[in-house]
């Protein structure tokens, strides 16, 4: 699995940074593409203040709506760390392809990737409904 080109610009908080490089390095073992496509996009992502993140990008914990390229419906999730998940719930990991694709962009933008089957995947993040840094939230 892996991102496919081109990829959109995308921005991350530095705690949000900080916590994720080292998600990326606990999950390596267990799940060595997810952590490889985690770490490619941190590692190419512009890093602010929490306080300064705009309010349009997806951070963890964030709320969003987004929609799949190859069938056009809208999805809701949150992005949450791995312990969090439950899909019942609509909370997403970020060590999910999803997940790691859905962090860092900015509503409007696309992002496509590889499955491990090699097919095609592509999302655009069309709205953040709910961003704990645009609420002053700077704990989560």
């Amino acid at each position: 699995m892996s991102f496919l080109e081109p990829r959109p610009a995308i921005t991350v908080t530095d705690t949000d940074y900080e916590r994720l490089i080292v998600l990326a390095d606990q999950i390596r073992p267990r799940q060595p593409a997810v952590a490889a496509m985690l770490t490619a996009e941190l590692d190419r992502a512009a890093l602010v203040a929490p306080e300064r993140i705009a309010a349009d990008v997806a951070t963890m914990r964030s709320h969003v709506v987004f929609g799949y390229e190859h069938t056009g419906r809208p999805h809701w999730l949150t992005i949450v760390y791995p312990g969090e998940a439950d899909l019942d719930r609509a909370f997403v990991s970020v060590a999910t392809p999803v997940g790691a694709a859905l962090l860092g962009l900015k509503e409007g933008q696309s992002i496509a990737w590889s499955t491990a089957s090699g097919e095609r995947r592509a999302i655009q993040l069309h709205k953040v409904v709910y961003q704990p840094e645009r609420a002053g939230r700077y704990d989560l």
